[in-house]
């Protein structure tokens, strides 16, 4: 956890995109963020969009720990900068890239979840990986954090009550080159990470961080919204 000091403020007033795996994620977005020079971060099983088509992110997150333990050799194969994972799983890890995180799991719906302000010590939970890329993100220094391919919709996810609910509208929950993986056990959790972003919202702005969200619909609202396409153009004028 120590080598998470070296973080501190190590982006400071820069702006970063954290990267979903939503399906409304275009492989064109990957290349133009990156061409356009702006650091990423992506999540979980990204690593399936990196093998078909060579882009990487600057740094990978996971907070998932079913994932970390099924797919441990795929992780390792991201070539960020720097991956970020739970401590437990440091065993499975050997690369000085990989530097580790206190998770502090706890629940809180209908509450508001705790948002930390220093990483070392501790990541907390918003039943969102997103929410610790924020996180992360504001611990980094970055000034504005644009959200993208992150839908914030689920064919099933789970209620606040723990109950399996389905939408019979979604036909695919990943992007393209994403297989599904989903058990009873990872379906999303929609109502505690919807006060999540609620909360990074309101964290936000007390730090002086502005974040937008620029995935092309989805459901997600906590943020204002920005055109993704419209922001490509006015800085590709610059």
């Amino acid at each position: 956890m120590e080598g998470l000091k070296e973080f501190k403020n190590k982006h400071f007033g820069e702006t970063c995109f954290i990267i979903g795996t939503g399906p409304s994620l275009k492989h064109e977005d990957l290349f133009k963020i990156r061409d356009l020079g702006f650091i990423t971060f992506a999540p979980n099983r990204i690593y399936e969009i990196c093998d078909s088509t060579g882009w990487q992110p600057t740094y990978y997150i996971c907070q998932d720990h079913n994932i970390i333990r099924a797919f441990h050799d795929k992780i390792k194969m991201i070539k960020s900068k720097f991956s970020f994972l739970p401590i437990n799983h440091k065993d499975l890890f050997a690369s000085p890239k990989m530097k580790y995180f206190v998770l502090r799991e706890r629940d809180y719906y209908p509450g508001l979840p705790k948002f930390s302000k220093d990483v070392p010590k501790r990541l907390d939970q918003g039943y969102t990986v997103t929410y610790g890329a924020i996180q992360m993100a504001a611990y980094m220094g970055f000034k504005t954090i644009i959200l993208l391919g992150i839908d914030h919709n689920y064919s099933v996810y789970r209620d606040a009550k723990g109950r399996p609910v389905r939408q019979s509208n979604r036909d695919s929950d990943y992007t393209a080159g994403m297989t599904h993986y989903m058990t009873k056990d990872t379906f999303p959790r929609i109502e505690e990470s919807t006060r999540a972003y609620e909360k990074a919202e309101k964290i936000s702005k007390k730090l002086g961080v502005k974040i937008y969200n620029a995935t092309r619909g989805g459901k997600l609202e906590a943020f204002e919204r920005i055109d993704i396409d419209e922001f490509y153009k006015s800085h590709e004028s610059k």
